[in-house]
């Protein structure tokens, strides 16, 4: 029996906990835009909310079909693969930019509505996207079930919200005061708060690890969700005209000079100023805090989205190989560190909220109109000509709106081209590094190892399974799961000779992505160095033994869920674990797999611990 490679990723992501994840960017949104639609727009803000919301209507159903399209993943760098891969990537970039935005801008609302000065925000953002970092760095396993608790903890404040909101609203519609600007700054004013689409392609890109049916589980996961953010927003946008102290003739934006700290908390908090108007004092307290933990949770979200851009690309060999390394917990570091370092770097140079929003739009509305056209013109996609022409018009829409963004603001074009340049300045470099070793062998050789796989030994023919017994299924069965402990490996075919069965090698290659599919939709065990030394060595001490040997290659999220699938799927008699050298505080991180494995084993089975 030849090698066994499994790497289908198990899709038990549920409608309500891909809602939770889309709420965290979608809801989240709502902390800034209404702020700035007010800072923007002073009176007729409410008519642009409006636009925007009739706008995300139009862009979900779009992605209702992206979803149905893409069933293992659809966000823009799958979708435009499928069409031209040199756009998938400038597609990607342009995701990973607005990522790159996401963070940085809900980490600064999220200390503003914590009361932290426009000054000394920016700062403890950086500090929180490098704390959250660090917390990705060991594979937080419950994102999604954190996402839902502070979903539902923001559902429930922002519908207390709304109520207080109730009796305003009168006051407020009374206050509109739509001045026609002229269709250029109206058009402008509008383009400014577009960036409340963001998130959209965060539920395309999970459509890989969804229940099926994938189509109806991202329809309920999108509907109910737009739902909440188009009536709130709606309610909140009447709601604020009424707030005291508000000059409406004239937007903020428009003023001369310094906006003083109250007139910064409006465009950045206003939600926390309508809680504390609208409301009481120790209501404000609360709804702040809760506000802030959705941006926050925002911001692992966006954090998870950029190493999975990047992984993605490596996969495809459209980044250097070193993107595709992970550290003990299987989490791709390099990408991690990329992530956090740019999001740290935009916040040096861009710490306020309206000046990350200059940049926010630029890359979400390129992406997706990337996704949407690459959609159009698939033509290997289940999609109806009514349904076409309303992707191509959706599309249209937003490239007027990009070429809009591309005339009125320089630093989004500065910091996209900087996000392009430095993307593509990877990808030659991982292609001309083993030129240039030629020529600066010294520099070249350092350089040029960090854009090479690692080394595979050439006579480690893994499908090879010569001399070797045949798998028997009439004998007794023993799985053996490691990563790299030889004597494990010797006490298991010791243990297969004098039980009579056969030896299962069992390597997990865990690696910890939030969400989408490996870019080319396979793991090779070949290019896995670990994996190689470990199968030869079963495969050697086989032959030795003269016993029936199948290893296994498989790519998951977690080695014990792995363990126990394969234990059960093969009805073995027992399963062989080797307990780790490093020390508690890598378990306690890790997770204890024997411990997990020990628990869930079927009756019939029964587990040997090697030390």
């Amino acid at each position: 029996m030849q090698l066994q490679v499994h790497q289908e990723r198990p899709r038990e992501l549920r409608w309500f906990h891909a809602s939770s994840m889309l709420f965290g960017d979608w809801g989240t949104s709502r902390l800034y835009v209404l702020g700035l639609a007010l800072f923007y727009s002073a009176g007729s803000s409410i008519y642009h909310v409006m636009a925007m919301c009739l706008l995300m209507t139009v862009v979900a159903w779009a992605y209702t079909i992206v979803c149905r399209c893409f069933q293992d993943g659809g966000g823009v760098y799958s979708a435009a693969r499928a069409v031209n891969k040199r756009v998938a990537v400038v597609g990607a970039m342009l995701l990973f930019a607005s990522y790159v935005i996401t963070a940085a801008i809900s980490a600064v609302a999220a200390f503003r509505y914590l009361g932290v000065s426009v000054e000394w925000a920016p700062r403890l953002a950086m500090v929180s996207i490098l704390g959250i970092g660090a917390i990705n760095f060991v594979g937080p396993k419950s994102a999604g079930r954190f996402a839902t608790v502070i979903a539902a903890a923001t559902l429930v404040v922002t519908v207390a919200l709304a109520v207080l909101c109730i009796p305003h609203i009168r006051d407020g519609l009374s206050n509109v005061n739509f001045a026609f600007r002229g269709v250029g700054k109206e058009w402008v004013s509008f383009v400014h708060i577009i960036l409340a689409l963001s998130g959209v392609e965060a539920i395309a890109n999970m459509t890989g690890v969804m229940v099926k049916p994938v189509g109806r589980t991202s329809k309920k996961a999108i509907w109910p969700v737009l739902g909440e953010v188009v009536l709130f927003n709606m309610l909140f946008a009447g709601a604020m005209m009424a707030l005291g102290q508000l000059d409406l003739t004239a937007p903020l934006a428009e003023k001369v000079g310094a906006l003083t700290e109250g007139e910064a908390q409006y465009r950045d908090a206003i939600l926390s100023v309508m809680s504390l108007e609208f409301g009481a004092r120790w209501f404000s307290l609360i709804a702040s805090f809760v506000f802030a933990m959705l941006l926050f949770s925002a911001v692992n979200t966006a954090v998870a989205g950029m190493i999975s851009v990047q992984y993605v690309m490596a996969q495809d060999g459209e980044m250097p190989p070193a993107f595709l390394r992970l550290n003990a917990f299987g989490v791709p570091w390099i990408s991690l560190v990329v992530a956090c370092g740019v999001c740290c770097g935009t916040l040096m140079v861009f710490g306020e909220v309206d000046k990350l929003g200059h940049l926010y739009a630029i890359g979400v509305v390129g992406a997706i109109a990337v996704n949407l056209t690459s959609t159009y013109f698939n033509k290997d996609v289940n999609v109806g000509r009514y349904e076409r022409l309303g992707l191509i018009l959706i599309a249209g829409f937003l490239v007027v709106v990009e070429l809009t963004i591309i005339a009125t603001q320089l630093a989004a074009d500065i910091f996209v081209v900087v996000v392009l340049v430095g993307g593509y300045a990877l990808r030659v470099g991982m292609r001309k590094a083993p030129e240039l070793q030629k020529h600066v062998p010294k520099v070249a050789e350092t350089v040029g190892k960090l854009f090479q796989p690692p080394p595979v030994p050439e006579s480690a023919d893994l499908l090879s399974m010569a001399d070797i017994p045949p798998f028997d299924p009439g004998l007794g069965k023993i799985l053996v799961a490691t990563r790299g402990n030889p004597k494990l490996l010797e006490f298991a075919a010791e243990e297969a000779v004098a039980r009579k069965s056969n030896l299962i090698v069992l390597f997990v290659h865990d690696i910890r992505l939030a969400y989408g599919p490996p870019g080319s939709g396979t793991y090779r065990p070949e290019d896995d160095p670990e994996a190689v030394t470990i199968i030869s060595r079963a495969k050697k001490l086989a032959r030795e033994k003269n016993i029936p040997c199948m290893p296994i290659y498989s790519v998951a999220r977690s080695a014990g869920e792995m363990i126990l699938d394969f234990a059960g799927t093969y009805a073995v008699d027992y399963v062989i674990m080797g307990v780790t050298r490093r020390g508690t505080l890598y378990r306690a991180l890790k997770g204890d797999v024997i411990t997990q494995v020990a628990e869930n084993l079927p009756p019939e089975t029964t587990l040997l611990i090697h030390a």
